[in-house]
């Protein structure tokens, strides 16, 4: 049995913490963050909209990039973070979207 790097010894401890602590222990904040997101089909971007207003985000430029043949769509945008609790609220909501696809 091989002995695993500090390296993989430290991705392995924040793989078990919940998300909120990984993105504590890894990012300094507050900070502006970008998100993509990655869905299923041409109005995905409304959803990404909606969700945004509805947390008063309204001021938000989304850049949209629609697939060769329109079946997806991919979405960045950035938000100001205050805390690591923030974020995981965001990736919390963007998970539930509907025609989520993909979340970096």
């Amino acid at each position: 049995m091989s002995r695993l790097s500090r390296y993989e010894q430290e991705a392995a401890r924040l793989a078990e913490l919940p998300r909120a602590e990984r993105f504590a222990s890894l990012l300094s904040f507050p900070l502006d963050f970008t998100f993509k997101v990655i869905g299923r089909g041409p109005d995905f971007w409304r959803e990404v909209r909606q969700l945004l207003d509805a947390r008063g985000h309204e001021q938000v430029i989304l850049v949209e990039r629609p697939s060769a043949h329109g079946r997806f769509c991919s979405i960045t945008f950035s938000l100001h973070i205050t805390d690591a609790d923030a974020l995981d609220a965001y990736y919390g909501a963007l998970q539930a979207l509907p025609n989520l696809v993909y979340l970096l």
